[in-house]
């Protein structure tokens, strides 16, 4: 049964900003961290510091040949069952690191050049370098390494949803920064759920098993063969073909003769990165986060259709059919964090609820890291005035226009920590001239920017399907900011 479905939420896995895991059986997805690389959010950022700082610490060990500390920094990585990812079918069951594997990939480590020489610095560069280390154990290890920031994360969308956590059970061994150590005998709030932990993983940030295979595919076929091709048919070298067609002679370097002479094997990619590190430096730069996981492909795991006119059909008709007023307040400000999850993302993630500033004598209806790539959102976050790193929301379930002090209220939470740049939603607008006009005026004294979005303006978007509501909902935005430049 999915979580949301256990939890009696009033929201699927569109509207959801976690992967909505089924607690009787794990999803056949992985945790990627990939995703970390060039982080851009915070979550990111911090996951990927505490990665490297781990695989630091256990390459120090090996160089300072205290292999013993080694193995049991590895050693005490341990099934991750919480998150309820890994395997397509049976009971959940983590796979861990035991002390005989841990040893086995010190070992690995310590006999590769790879290691030797500096050239591993994260999980990535391990993936591709260390036998032992798949995508399943990429995963197990990356969750075990950012379990905390996974614990903060499922509080936070605990808390979004109304959820309460009864209180402190037992977290696992959690990896601290900065000291090369493993923290063990520790509590903390996570939701227990018909009897079992979970832990919540942001879909940003989960693939498909075959997605670490497919980075070693990418580098191999597009770097490393390309240099060989190159070097070979430069120096003459044994892999050159000469073909002769009447009177032209051409000189040809196959692939296939690549692939036979250098194998695509973990210590044929180790060897030839330490001899061309600047080949893989090249790679490197260009390893970014890929495309998001499919909502489609995420909302048919369970098997069932996904029909997004269907679903958009009748998220429209759930906005609609609340009420006015503040008795309703909470319900629209649910189903408005709902609506921009799923149709701002990838572009706007991790929402906080009421997230407290200036020693709480102020509190933000919604927050939504801004990790937009390109586009809209991207060129807001390195605006040098506005710099929305975040993008804060308010939610007003006004019967009657919004007025002056709504706006205060958005102007007084931005700051240039987070940045100047909020979306108010409210139902409906009667005087748009009056509120435009209000906006503006916040924009001329440089105190941000504010996008207002009613009920028609997602009424509207939610009539586009796939590509064709990314399209719009970029035109949109930038047709309410440039408003605002008038």
């Amino acid at each position: 049964m999915l979580l949301s479905t256990t939890l009696g939420l009033n929201a699927s896995q569109p509207m959801l900003d976690f992967v909505d895991i089924d607690l009787d059986l794990d999803f056949p997805l992985y945790i990627d961290p990939i995703g970390f690389v060039n982080p851009i959010d915070h979550f990111a950022q911090e996951c990927q510091d505490d990665i490297r700082d781990f695989f630091q610490a256990v390459l120090q060990a090996i160089i300072d040949g205290d292999v013993e500390r080694g193995e049991a920094l590895l050693a005490a990585l341990q099934e991750p069952n919480e998150t309820h990812l890994g395997i397509s079918q049976g009971e959940p069951r983590g796979r861990g690191i035991g002390l005989i594997q841990a040893q086995q990939l010190v070992e690995n480590l310590r006999a590769s050049p790879a290691a030797r020489t500096g050239l591993l610095s994260d999980l990535t560069d391990c993936a591709l370098f260390i036998d032992g280390i798949g995508a399943d154990k990429v995963s197990d290890i990356t969750t075990n390494i950012i379990r905390r920031h996974l614990i903060e994360y499922t509080q936070q969308q605990f808390e979004l949803l109304g959820v309460p956590i009864a209180g402190d059970i037992p977290t696992g061994k959690m990896w601290v920064r900065g000291e090369s150590r493993w923290e063990t005998d520790r509590f903390d709030r996570l939701p227990l759920v018909d009897g079992k932990r979970v832990l919540l993983v942001p879909k940003r940030y989960v693939r498909w098993k075959g997605g670490m295979q497919q980075l070693a595919t990418h580098y191999y076929t597009h770097f490393v063969t390309n240099f060989i091709r190159d070097e070979q048919l430069r120096t003459g070298g044994h892999l050159v073909k000469v073909i002769r067609r009447k009177r032209e002679e051409k000189r040809e370097v196959y692939k296939k003769d690549i692939k036979a002479d250098m194998p695509p094997t973990k210590r044929n990619l180790a060897h030839f990165s330490v001899e061309n590190p600047g080949v893989y430096r090249d790679f490197k730069a260009t390893v970014t986060r890929r495309g998001s996981l499919g909502l489609r492909r995420l909302m048919e795991l369970d098997g069932e259709p996904f029909v997004e006119r269907i679903f958009n059909e009748e998220l429209c008709r759930v906005l609609q059919r609340i009420p006015t007023g503040r008795r309703d307040a909470t319900t629209y400000h649910h189903t408005v964090a709902g609506i921009i999850t799923y149709m701002f993302y990838p572009m706007l993630i991790t929402p906080t609820l009421e997230l407290d500033i200036n020693q709480g004598r102020k509190r933000i209806d919604i927050s939504f890291a801004n990790a937009a790539e390109r586009g809209f959102f991207s060129e807001m976050r390195v605006d040098p005035f506005l710099q929305a790193r975040e993008v804060m929301v308010e939610c007003k379930n006004y019967t009657e226009d919004l007025a002056n002090n709504e706006i205060d209220q958005m102007i007084g939470r931005f700051d240039p920590r987070r940045g100047r740049l909020g979306l108010v939603c409210c139902r409906t607008i009667e005087n748009a001239d009056r509120l435009l006009e209000r906006c503006r005026d916040a924009m001329r004294a440089q105190q941000g920017a504010i996008l207002v979005f009613s009920d028609d303006d997602f009424i509207e978007l939610l009539g586009h399907h796939d590509i064709g509501r990314a399209t719009a909902l970029e035109a949109m935005c930038r047709r309410k900011f440039r408003d605002l430049l008038q």
